[in-house]
């Protein structure tokens, strides 16, 4: 019997000391929470005073002093639609197991969790037109506006931290008889981009100017500051396919600020991959 008491008192012991010995368990990483108030609007080229040139690349970024792992601005890529030379080369092929396919899905699910505090939705008020620009904090968010001659104003405002940013500059050039230009129409992210297809046959796409002159930038802006007369018609095209169906607004305007002023707007509805999708058609007269 005292055998098996001091076996027990034993037992007890060790066991007692296995649990001292037992490392203490590691607190779970915190989420990273920014503090707004030391956000910065950086707005570049500053703008201001007189300009010639009606077309302004702005470059937006939202700055974080405190950001625990600021990205990094990648280089900015531009879209071709031009068919690829050479033999279509078949993806490998996916030896992926289930639970590898789950594991990465988890693990890009937390990735975009912990940085959903970047996601930051910029309102935009550009010469009276009311605009929404999708942002990331600490990426630059590089578009382009098209100025009107005379004054143009612009503000930028992110809501959440207060921040904004107002410009106002002057421009003086020939004035653009035709603009077209894809409007606001919810706050979702319109995803896609328009074509123009002039009346000679020619089709106006990003970054291209037509032979007759007119030009689409990568803005989504179309302009002609001597549009042939004829047919017009106005194309989108989808953008990623696993997106959500999107409403998009165009607007056309012709000889704007004249007394022959004409103003037409097309809005549909736009599925995810679809196009090109034809919007409808206008008339320039000579």
């Amino acid at each position: 019997m005292r055998r098996l008491l001091v076996l027990s008192l034993l037992l007890t012991a060790t066991f007692l000391g296995a649990q001292k010995a037992r490392a203490p368990k590691a607190p779970a990483a915190t989420a990273y929470v920014p503090d707004l108030q030391q956000w910065r609007l950086e707005v570049s080229p500053a703008l201001g005073g007189w300009s010639s040139d009606r077309t302004v690349s702005l470059r937006i970024k939202l700055v974080d002093p405190k950001d625990p792992n600021p990205p990094k601005d990648e280089a900015q890529t531009r879209f071709s639609f031009d068919e690829e030379e050479g033999d279509y080369v078949p993806p490998p092929e996916d030896t992926r197991t289930a639970d590898q396919l789950r594991q990465e899905r988890q693990t890009r699910e937390a990735e975009v969790a912990r940085n959903a505090w970047r996601s930051r939705a910029l309102q935009v008020w550009f010469n009276g037109a009311t605009l929404r620009w999708q942002a990331s904090v600490g990426s630059t968010l590089h578009t382009e506006l098209t100025a009107q001659n005379g004054e143009n104003r612009l503000e930028i405002l992110e809501p959440d931290s207060g921040l904004r940013v107002v410009r106002s500059w002057w421009v003086s050039t020939a004035r653009t008889r035709l603009r077209v230009a894809s409007i606001q129409a919810n706050d979702e992210y319109t995803g896609g981009s328009l074509q123009v297809l002039e009346p000679d046959g020619a089709l106006a796409e990003g970054g291209r100017r037509t032979p007759s002159g007119g030009m689409l930038r990568w803005s989504g802006e179309y302009t002609h500051e001597t549009p042939p007369p004829g047919t017009y018609t106005l194309k989108w095209i989808s953008g990623w396919r696993g997106g959500k169906p999107a409403r998009i607004k165009v607007e056309a305007l012709l000889d704007g600020g004249t007394d022959q002023e004409r103003r037409w707007i097309w809005e549909r509805l736009i599925l995810p991959g679809a196009g090109p999708v034809t919007l409808g058609t206008f008339d320039v007269e000579p």
